[in-house]
């Protein structure tokens, strides 16, 4: 059993890291997308790896971000 205490801290954290990541991706889909769009000699489908990458990378590194904010600003962890 864990106590209560804890179980609010975990779920402010959790609910920073997602809000981050959610963050995170769309800006890497914006930076993603002005990325590949300057890549014309490549198909479409290695536009897409591009976006992808670059979406997956800012959402792990923002959602990362922001959970280790929640938790140094959460004080009562």
């Amino acid at each position: 059993m864990v106590s209560r205490r804890v179980e609010d801290c975990v779920r402010r954290i959790s609910g920073g890291a997602q809000l981050g990541a959610m963050v995170g991706f769309t800006f890497g889909a914006i930076a993603g997308g002005m990325e590949a769009m300057g890549y014309r000699e490549i198909p479409a489908s290695q536009k897409v790896g591009v976006v992808l990458r670059k979406s997956l990378g800012g959402s792990v590194a923002f959602g990362l971000f922001v959970a280790v904010g929640t938790l140094v600003r959460g004080g009562g962890c």
